[in-house]
């Protein structure tokens, strides 16, 4: 019995050693290894010290290979917000911008908001184009950063009470040159929740920012495509616009696409009514603008407006209409 009873009791040690065996093996798998721990400790030196050129190549390895773990995902991330808020070399701040991109796309939450805002504030005739790139790319590696950070300085742009004119307009100028830079859906995305989404903030913006934005669906480069209906959704709500919106729209519309079956022709028509809307019609058609599929209706209104009252500019553009 007695003897038993031991080689019960080694069983169970035996079982109880194999699973803290496991475990241990599990964490150590799990853990930063040592080698790993000590490079973003020296990533965290090199952006600490100050030196341009070490601070952009911790940068580049950051970029490469942003820590995987959160322990080790927050000191470096404060890193490199020290280094970008301190640095005066522009090149480092390039990739800092891109690092602290990839750390917000590894999950550090507040990281994109960091970067966009720290733009925000700063940005000016004189930010180098590969600075301002690197926003934008940055911005683009966080899906809905973008929307949230965008319409949030649309917003202090428009409703804000205590923000002057000329702050204002500078945030509109602002979110409109990233808008122009990015490519990716995320643009779409955000120019969608502008379109339609429940503050009607675009509807705020002057005509000739409302024309650069709409012009921004184009640069779209997706897989699937996407589509303007955000676009037509809008001008549906909106009638009586300038025309010059419109027809910014109808450009988009025509090379995006769009789901709504005869939106197009729907809209043209209700700016072809006035003689001097149908002109600026006209002469987008001409030029290839807009669908060349609108060739009989467009041609149709101009020689209607040409017939009651002829004009210098109805001839010449019939005349155009007509060699197509």
């Amino acid at each position: 019995m007695c003897l038993h009873g031991t080689n019960r009791s080694f069983r169970d040690w035996l079982i109880v050693g194999f699973w803290l065996w496991m475990t241990l093996f599990a964490v150590a798998a799990f853990a930063q290894p040592p080698k790993l721990q000590k490079q973003n400790e020296e990533l965290v030196k090199l952006l600490e010290g100050g030196d341009p050129k070490s601070v952009r190549e911790a940068a580049e390895a950051i970029q490469k290979a942003p820590p995987k773990e959160r322990d080790e995902l927050l000191p470096v991330t404060e890193a490199v917000k020290s280094a970008l808020a301190t640095t005066r070399d522009r090149a480092a701040e390039r990739e800092l911008r891109l690092a602290l991109g990839r750390l917000a796309a590894a999950g550090v939450e507040d990281a994109a908001e960091w970067g966009f805002e720290s733009m925000s504030v700063t940005h000016d005739a004189k930010t180098p184009p590969a600075v301002f790139e690197a926003h934008v790319k940055a911005l683009e590696m966080v899906p809905g950063a973008a929307k949230e950070l965008m319409i949030g300085n649309l917003d202090v742009a428009l409703n804000f009470p205590d923000a002057e004119p000329k702050e204002r307009q500078r945030l509109k100028e602002f979110v409109t040159l990233t808008a122009e830079g990015m490519r990716t859906r995320e643009l779409a995305v955000f120019l969608n929740e502008l379109l339609t989404g429940e503050d009607d903030l675009f509807v705020k913006i002057e005509a000739p920012i409302e024309m650069r934005l709409l012009a921004c669906y184009q640069n779209v480069k997706a897989d699937p495509p996407i589509n303007a209906d955000a676009v037509v959704q809008w001008l549906e709500k909106h009638p009586g616009g300038p025309v010059e919106v419109d027809i910014a729209a109808i450009e988009t519309i025509t090379k995006v696409g769009t789901t709504k079956e005869g939106a197009v022709a729907k809209l043209a028509e209700r700016r072809l009514a006035k003689p001097a809307d149908a002109i600026v019609v006209a002469r987008s058609l001409v030029v290839g603008k807009i669908d060349r599929g609108l060739l009989p209706q467009v041609k149709a209104a101009i020689e209607r407006h040409e017939r009651a009252g002829s004009t210098v500019e109805l001839r010449r553009v019939l005349e155009e209409l007509r060699k197509l």
